[in-house]
């Protein structure tokens, strides 16, 4: 019999305090801010494992789970994982929409900090010097949304509320949307050439992975700015590199990042970046070269943080449980037909 009826990975202090406040009573829960592969369990300790987005699931412990519940937006870490699994009965859920403010915001916050050169003004504050720190003020700005979905409507609604003028690009636009927040929607390509900032809000597809490269880039203006909030497949950091060196991007503002796993494992556990390999070790080249860029500003995947969130965030993953429990199925499951 498994030891506990859910176990929580990835689950920090903040989040794990709310959770226990809100999951069914009378159960036996484990938690731990280590992903799957850190904990070093070798086989699950519950047929039930809830992660977010950084852990590796054995695949032989297929057989012996029951249901996962990602406690994240995305999801296609999960159906990745079914899709190579030996069982395709596990059950599968995630947690839509609960933090799509939060991250707007967050990209609020990357887009102006970047304008207004805040890293340079906290140096400066040293010898408090003004020279060089001249920024630009964000009415009129045009800011390119891609994705305008939950997340991407948000940042439209912050940009709508701040003056900006809004172009965005969808494959499903929503006009209705475009019209209360007059949000023009564009190609791709005459989009770019006009955007001073663009935020990327795209699910991680296999259509979508590496889009966001130097070749469709650099089509933006020169001093322009590039914010991904999204997942950072779609920007492969190399080219982010490139951008920078050659002055078409003035600044890049990132919350999430290619090979995040092994990113993880470098900052947080400091295994060497030289034991890694192929296009892992690349990344992790690339994001080191980033982190020393002064126009660059890296957030270690925390846009979606805040306290109202990971109230939301508890509450959604205590009623799946909750209901699963009961009726061995999900409210928010994870349609894996798409």
């Amino acid at each position: 019999m498994p030891e506990y009826d859910a176990v929580f990975y990835e689950a920090f202090q903040e989040e794990e305090s709310v959770l226990r406040e809100v999951l069914p009573e009378n159960r036996k829960y484990f938690f731990t801010w280590k992903t799957v592969q850190e904990s070093n369990h070798k086989t699950p300790p519950s047929s039930i494992i809830s992660t977010r987005t950084q852990s590796i699931i054995p695949l032989d412990w297929a057989e012996k789970l029951s249901a996962i519940i990602t406690r994240s937006t995305g999801y296609d870490h999960i159906t990745e994982y079914i899709e190579k699994a030996s069982n395709k009965k596990i059950l599968t859920a995630y947690l839509p929409d609960y933090a799509a403010r939060a991250v707007a915001e967050q990209a609020m916050l990357l887009w102006t900090a970047l304008l207004r050169d805040i890293r340079a003004q906290e140096e400066a504050f040293k010898t408090f010097n003004r020279d060089g720190l001249t920024g630009k003020e964000l009415r009129g700005r045009k800011i390119l949304i891609a994705g305008v979905g939950k997340i991407g409507g948000e940042i439209a609604d912050i940009a709508h509320g701040l003056g900006m003028k809004i172009m965005g690009v969808d494959i499903k636009p929503n006009h209705q949307l475009g019209k209360k927040l007059d949000i023009d929607y564009v190609s791709f390509e005459d989009g770019l050439s006009d955007a001073e900032i663009m935020v990327c809000a795209l699910p991680l597809t296999s259509s979508t992975r590496g889009m966001l490269n130097y070749q469709l880039l650099s089509r933006m203006p020169r001093g322009s700015i590039f914010i991904n909030i999204a997942r950072g497949e779609i920007s492969p950091a190399q080219d982010l590199v490139k951008l920078l060196k050659e002055n078409i991007l003035h600044g890049v503002g990132l919350d999430v990042y290619d090979h995040e796993r092994e990113l993880a494992a470098v900052l947080r556990d400091e295994i060497p970046t030289a034991s890694f390999s192929g296009a892992a070790k690349e990344s992790l080249e690339a994001i080191s070269e980033l982190m020393k860029h002064p126009h660059v500003i890296m957030t270690p995947h925390n846009a979606f943080n805040t306290a109202e969130s990971v109230k939301r965030k508890s509450l959604r993953t205590a009623e799946n449980l909750r209901v699963f429990f009961d009726t061995g199925t999900f409210l928010t499951p994870i349609d894996r037909s798409i």
